[in-house]
């Protein structure tokens, strides 16, 4: 909980940015980046990530919740919005895009150093859905694949679903390929230019 981390910080406010920065400097974080800036605040975070992002709702150029949208749909990174009371009507939509926690000013390092722990570990909690869902989608798109050219070859061969199957374990043995890396060729294939190649009969073991 009190690992130290490289930490960027974005606020409009002079005042309130001193405070972060103190406040974040005392709980031994490095605050490599201070600005107003929201484009600064972008330039920074794609060129060399940070551990954390900290941004106030508004910054001096553009909408702070925004920025970290940017950020977030090319480098995903543990996000927390510093609002006022009148802001709170934009952290919804800043909680349903990259941001993982908020807090309301003023901000003290009772309440700073909780709220960091808890946007990482939410953080990488939806990243590892994310990955999880990611993995799936990839396993049913090798399963369609794999379907589609077994189809390919039960009409080329006149083979039966099992048979065909069979053909496609004995030629990705064969060739020393992943199932779906031979399924791949046979469907990419499309009007079967090149299936003679791999469809021989030789490779029929159980018909």
């Amino acid at each position: 909980m009190n690992r130290k981390r490289t930490i960027y910080l974005a606020h409009h406010d002079s005042a309130s940015r001193e405070v972060l920065e103190a406040i974040l400097s005392t709980l031994g974080h490095q605050l490599s980046l201070v600005t107003d800036s929201g484009k600064e605040l972008i330039e920074r975070a794609l060129a060399t990530p940070a551990d954390l992002l900290v941004a106030s709702p508004m910054l001096s150029d553009m909408d702070g919740i925004e920025a970290l949208i940017q950020i977030g749909n090319v480098n995903p990174t543990p996000s927390i919005i510093v609002a006022r009371d009148d802001d709170l009507s934009q952290v919804e939509r800043a909680m349903d895009d990259h941001v993982m926690a908020y807090l309301v000013e003023p901000v003290t390092a009772e309440s700073l150093q909780p709220a960091i722990f808890l946007c990482e570990k939410r953080f990488n909690h939806l990243q590892s859905l994310e990955e999880k869902v990611a993995s799936l989608e990839q396993k049913l798109s090798d399963r369609k694949q794999i379907e589609l050219a077994k189809g390919i070859i039960m009409q080329v061969r006149k083979l039966d679903e099992p048979e065909a199957h069979r053909f496609l374990q004995n030629t990705a043995r064969r060739t020393r390929r992943r199932l779906v890396e031979v399924a791949k060729q046979i469907v990419d294939g499309g009007n079967l230019l090149g299936i003679d190649e791999l469809l021989t009969d030789n490779d029929i073991e159980a018909r």
